[in-house]
């Protein structure tokens, strides 16, 4: 069967990946729910590996579980999720703002006083962010002429498959 020549956009790109990720669909089946050739879409997920087909598994295995606990049950879990899950979007949303002031604050400092201040609120960050053990690293506050590690030191890097 024929498949159209029209080019991919990112988009389209994206979910592609998004689902060759899940480990579950082979190259004809995802050129076929996409509408390409089974060649594009190993042009796309060439040199990648289903990162999250173990993911897929586990979560199936959950519903199983949970398909076989009471209604109450059910909900209480729903609901502890819930909770749990807008903390880490609370605390993952303050760190990015704080990582914006920080670097903003950065650019302005005036006294290692301030700059031993800035540094605690960038060692927080990284520990709250959880790409730092504890410290960032060391600086000497003494020296007018400090200078502090970006921002992106610290800031996880996006999924360069996407």
């Amino acid at each position: 069967m024929r498949r159209s020549v029209a080019r991919l956009n990112d988009d389209q790109r994206e979910l592609i990946l998004a689902d060759y990720h899940t480990g579950h669909y082979t190259q004809r089946e995802l050129a076929h729910r996409y509408d390409t050739s089974h060649v594009t879409i190993g042009k796309i997920t060439k040199d990648k590996l289903p990162k999250h087909k173990d993911k897929v598994t586990k979560k199936v295995s959950l519903v199983k579980e949970l398909s076989e606990a009471s209604y109450q049950e059910v909900k209480a879990i729903d609901e502890v999720v819930d909770k749990q899950t807008r903390h880490l979007k609370l605390i993952n949303d303050n760190a990015t703002m704080l990582a914006g002031k920080i670097t903003v604050m950065a650019q302005q400092i005036d006294t290692p006083s301030d700059l031993k201040t800035l540094v605690d609120a960038n060692d927080r960050l990284a520990i709250t962010l959880k790409v730092a053990d504890r410290h960032a690293p060391k600086i000497d506050v003494t020296q007018n002429q400090a200078v502090l590690p970006s921002v992106n030191y610290y800031a996880p890097e996006k999924d360069k498959d996407l």
